[in-house]
């Protein structure tokens, strides 16, 4: 009777120890994902040539956000986030970006975003599009204006393997 106890009880064990292993795993990919520190576009809406965006910082906390939105924009300009793409072989870049930020995808829905960040043509009636007329945009963090220079100003923020990008920063 002691062995078929002592059977029963490691067959409970192994299944309790294999339990949590499982959804250690599982917390661990969605930890990662949510730390991993590379921004993502996880949602993405249209409306003619305006597009809204929402994209995750995957971080804890953004420590310089007018850098956080220089990259954002960099990224939307070549087309760049790992989940959405945007669809310019049939209507071009977008004319003006809306973009709300969330640190980590489970925010999203629960908290209010951390930022909002809105790349608009100076002038709405000339057709631009935010690749080929940046010099026409300005680049607004929580509705302040921030400088977004096109020639290199901003070496040393996270760059990615785009020549573009580099230039950029």
């Amino acid at each position: 009777m002691s062995k078929l106890r002592y059977g029963f009880v490691c067959a409970v064990l192994v299944c309790a120890i294999c339990s949590i292993v499982s959804q250690g795993k599982d917390k661990y990919a969605q930890w990662k994902e949510d730390n991993c520190g590379i921004p993502d576009a996880v949602s993405s809406m249209a409306m003619n040539t305006d597009q809204h965006l929402t994209v995750v910082a995957n971080s804890k906390e953004i420590e310089d956000k007018e850098s956080f939105a220089r990259m954002i924009i960099g990224m939307c300009m070549e087309n760049e986030f790992h989940s959405i793409k945007f669809s310019i072989d049939i209507n071009g870049y977008p004319s003006s970006l809306d973009i709300a930020v969330y640190l980590k995808r489970s925010d999203i829905g629960e908290k209010e975003p951390v930022c909002r960040i809105r790349y608009i043509p100076i002038d709405y009636n000339e057709g631009y599009d935010i690749k080929n007329n940046a010099d026409q945009y300005r680049l607004y963090l929580d509705e302040k204006e921030i400088v977004f220079k096109r020639s290199g100003q901003y070496r040393g923020i996270i760059c990615f393997d785009s020549p573009v990008l580099k230039d950029l920063y």
